[in-house]
């Protein structure tokens, strides 16, 4: 199939006012403030191990910008602490795909936790490999970097949705894309600027020297929103792509699901 980029963004929208998109909501704003206080733990106690009157230092506003959520731990317990909210994070984004790409909108879908390990682990290896790639080819005067990033957007829909490992991801990932890229493209773009647009408020709050606590958790709220949207958006595309009447494997048939 093709990609219809208006569709999949009115499909996505239409996601949005759903049980499961409040639920999800709720989920990304927990793992946001996490996500959070374990980076700024971290910062706080790598700048610590180095100089220890250097984790005093404020820096860039933010949630805990300067040090106010950081926990008084340890370089290691931070370097844990930050793994694991990774680890949580990928868990939360396999739930949201997962989600999206059924039909599911009261409950989540029965399957939603089907060899869920394998699927993070997988998930998360995909993702370096991923990036790696698109690191390495914006290296390469950029171009070939957003190249990678459209070719291989659907990866993790791969391993997610069709339950493939991250070395046949790639490959189907890759090849799910041929003769859409431009269409491609085009969504990333729009997926793009609801990141910015979610950004904005908070820069403008740190600019104008509203308190970093205040400043952090609006971006930490207004990013929640935006990953609910973009991955919605995501996977009504990637839904799009697959073969007509293609259902992710992970649904079972549960009629109070919908």
């Amino acid at each position: 199939m093709s990609l219809d980029v208006a569709a999949a963004l009115e499909n996505g929208f239409s996601r949005i006012p759903t049980r499961v998109a409040g639920l999800l909501f709720v989920a990304y704003l927990a793992i946001g403030i996490v996500s959070s206080v374990a980076a700024e733990t971290l910062r706080v106690a790598a700048m610590d191990a180095q100089q220890p009157d250097a984790a005093l230092t404020p820096t860039t506003p933010g949630v805990g910008g300067s040090g106010v959520l950081a926990l008084d731990v340890g370089l290691p317990v931070a370097a844990v602490l930050f793994l694991v909210q990774l680890v949580v994070a990928q868990v939360v984004g396999v739930v949201a795909i997962r989600t999206f790409v059924s039909d599911a909108r009261r409950t989540f879908p029965t399957g939603v936790s089907r060899h869920l390990p394998w699927v993070v682990l997988n998930a998360i290896i995909a993702s370096v490999v991923v990036n790696v790639f698109i690191g390495l080819g914006t290296l390469l005067l950029v171009i070939p970097g957003i190249y990678l990033a459209v070719g291989l957007y659907f990866v993790q829909f791969e391993v997610i949705a069709a339950e493939e490992n991250a070395i046949e991801a790639l490959r189907t990932g890759w090849d799910l894309t041929k003769g859409e890229r431009l269409a491609i493209f085009l969504l990333l773009l729009v997926i793009l600027a609801i990141g910015i647009a979610s950004a904005v408020p908070s820069l403008v709050l740190g600019f104008v020297g509203a308190p970093p606590l205040l400043t952090g958790l609006v971006g930490v709220v207004l990013g929640a929103v935006a990953n609910v949207f973009t991955v919605a958006i995501g996977s009504r595309a990637y839904v799009q792509l697959k073969p007509d009447g293609w259902s992710p494997d992970f649904v079972t048939s549960d009629p109070f699901s919908y």
